[in-house]
């Protein structure tokens, strides 16, 4: 399968007025993982009310007179004048009669309506005009949904966020560091913290270590006792 999603015509035009980000299946494919999927997921920017994201969703529908809206949640179709309370309470609708459904989320699952612009802002511009976001926040997007295909998302992409915690904890400052182990943690990337420079960047780390090892892992055991040494 293609590494990079299929143009999609009514996305696109979404994503010329408006800031898109790709989610997934479409976004774990767009970072090389060989999988199958039958639709979109996207997060359009969330505007300060839901009546405000909802005509400009309605907007770009327009120019689709084939295209219809579903609830997810309640499995109906719905009328324009529903869509500011459907994601309102469900965060999510679909879109059908296009050549795939989209999902368009205003606020996906396990991320928050403020974080848009932070995800935005780690995202990488597609040539469609949608972002892709970075490997940690489509991480955090596959968490707690209970659903296999998004655990084996998880597995493939939490090899790519090791490999970027490897990379930026030793030379990233404390607030890149507090907001990486927000999102995710386990003590193999916290080691990488050990190598840098700031104190506090150090400081945190090892206070997750310490918290990992009262609760009997070994693993941060070993790790601070190899650390102790070291400083000794």
């Amino acid at each position: 399968m293609e590494t990079n999603p299929p143009k999609n015509l009514f996305l696109c035009r979404l994503a010329q007025n408006h800031r898109v980000i790709l989610l997934g299946g479409m976004a774990v494919i767009a970072y090389g993982f060989s999988r199958r999927t039958k639709d979109y997921d996207v997060w359009l920017e969330p505007f300060a009310t839901a009546e405000q994201w909802a005509q400009s969703l309605l907007a770009a529908l327009a120019h689709y007179p084939e295209a219809y809206l579903w609830s997810l949640a309640q499995k109906r179709r719905i009328e324009a004048g529903e869509v500011a309370t459907e994601v309102e309470d469900f965060g999510v609708l679909r879109i059908g009669g296009l050549n795939m459904p989209v999902d368009v989320f205003r606020k996906p699952n396990e991320l928050q309506l403020e974080d848009f612009d932070r995800v935005w802002s780690a995202s990488t511009l597609l040539e469609e005009g949608f972002a892709l976001p970075h490997e940690l926040d489509l991480y955090v997007t596959k968490a707690n949904t209970g659903r296999e295909h998004d655990f084996k998302d998880q597995i493939f992409l939490e090899s790519r966020v090791k490999e970027c915690f490897r990379e930026r904890l030793p030379v990233c400052d404390f607030a890149e560091a507090k907001g990486m182990l927000d999102r995710f943690l386990d003590p193999e990337v916290l080691q990488y913290g050990l190598d840098n420079p700031d104190a506090a960047v150090r400081e945190l780390v090892l206070g997750y270590l310490h918290e990992f090892e009262a609760e009997g892992d070994p693993y941060s055991r070993d790790i601070l006792a190899a650390w102790m040494a070291r400083s000794a």
